[in-house]
């Protein structure tokens, strides 16, 4: 049981945001707490005292330690997984490693996230490949809705799956699961873009069976930004290649992957400092916390909003993240309301589009209050 309340004083005062700002927006890029921000500080100083000896002798252990501690937490055979900079980079070298040909189609739900759409949209100029999207309801009230949404997609020319773990628009669970076992039915390929699934979920990546899987550590994990992961299943590892060759190529996995040329890897170095960090506050205890602060989040947001919630109150359908639908507003107007929010109240909080509706979507760490989205929902009952 965690011995810690959130947004105690001392918990606030483990992470560098700024005090006159209400952060309800941890679910786009993280935050990094102080600790593990000196950490990386301070491999840096030591990359810069001798950048020789850190980057060409000590940098392949340090690696190999911090994978493994990675592994760990997502149930993977470390030989099948590496570091990339955000989970981008894993949706695009797993792309780079299908032969495609003309009249291919890839699905992927209409709720995914668009820097993917933007990647088969380059897919489809390049060669010919169609976007199949899966119409996935929302609201919605059954997890089969979402299967069968894939399965109706998924036709003979299907090449490959791409299943969202956690949505970002509306801040959907997926059931990755039983999505994977379909598509291995099917005898179709499946990436899951799992963007928000590490420290958020329970993982166990070798007994899930996808053929690619991506998740940024930046997010729930609390690591630097420029921290993620990409696994790889066995049948796939000698055709998955980066987009940056370097001299690691067709050396295996890490070799090629996590030296593309010179950068700064402290962010992937200190990737075990927030595990630690992680470790220190409880998993358990931490997703426990955050999923009730964004329970009560999300029916405040209902009622000043007078809607619905737009699924049922489980934690297998969200977690520390829930999206509510703005009734009187538009899709468009999602990046206008965000910036209003933040310039009028100093609140960060993203609006998203999705099905040319509006929802806002709120996420919780454990620096944040039920204060907090008490005042948001005030602000909101007096836009309406």
């Amino acid at each position: 049981m965690a011995t810690w309340t959130p947004g105690a004083p001392e918990l606030v005062a483990r992470w560098a945001l700024d005090p006159s700002v209400d952060f309800l927006n941890h679910g786009s890029f993280g935050a990094t707490p102080r600790a593990v921000l000196a950490v990386q500080d301070a491999l840096r100083a030591e990359m810069e005292a001798e950048p020789v000896e850190f980057l060409a002798r000590r940098l392949p252990a340090r690696l190999d330690a911090a994978r493994a501690r990675v592994a760990a937490l997502v149930g993977a055979d470390p030989a099948g997984l590496v570091f990339v900079p955000n989970a981008t980079h894993g949706v695009e070298s797993a792309l780079g490693a299908l032969d495609w040909r003309e009249g291919d189609e890839v699905v992927h739900a209409d709720h995914g996230y668009n820097a993917v759409k933007m990647a088969l949209l380059r897919l489809e100029h390049r060669y010919g490949v169609r976007h199949v999207p899966a119409i996935v309801p929302f609201p919605i009230h059954d997890p089969e809705q979402v299967i069968g949404a894939f399965a109706a997609a998924i036709g003979p020319r299907t090449r490959l799956v791409i299943v969202d773990h956690v949505t970002s628009a509306t801040a959907l669970t997926f059931p990755a699961a039983e999505l994977v076992a379909l598509c291995r039915a099917r005898g179709v390929a499946v990436l899951v873009d799992g963007a928000h699934a590490p420290g958020l979920l329970d993982l166990d990546l070798e007994a899930l069976a996808a053929d690619f899987y991506t998740g940024n550590l930046h997010k729930w994990v609390c690591a630097p930004k420029g921290a993620a992961l990409f696994w790889v299943h066995p049948d796939w590892r000698a055709r998955v290649h980066p987009r940056v060759t370097s001299h690691g190529y067709a050396s295996g996995l890490a070799p090629e992957f996590e030296w593309t040329g010179t950068f700064d890897p402290t962010a992937w170095l200190a990737v075990p400092a927030a595990l630690d960090h992680l470790e220190v506050l409880g998993i358990a205890e931490v997703r426990a916390a955050t999923h009730g602060l964004v329970r009560e989040g999300r029916e405040l947001l209902a009622d000043a909003l007078g809607v619905e919630l737009p699924h049922p109150d489980h934690p297998s359908w969200y977690g520390p993240m829930a999206a509510v639908l703005v009734p009187w507003a538009r899709g468009a107007d999602a990046p206008g309301l965000t910036a209003r929010l933040f310039a009028e109240h100093r609140i960060e909080v993203p609006f998203t589009a999705y099905d040319a509706r509006c929802f806002i979507r709120i996420s919780a760490q454990v620096y944040n209050s039920p204060a907090q989205y008490r005042r948001l929902a005030e602000v909101l009952r007096a836009w309406r």
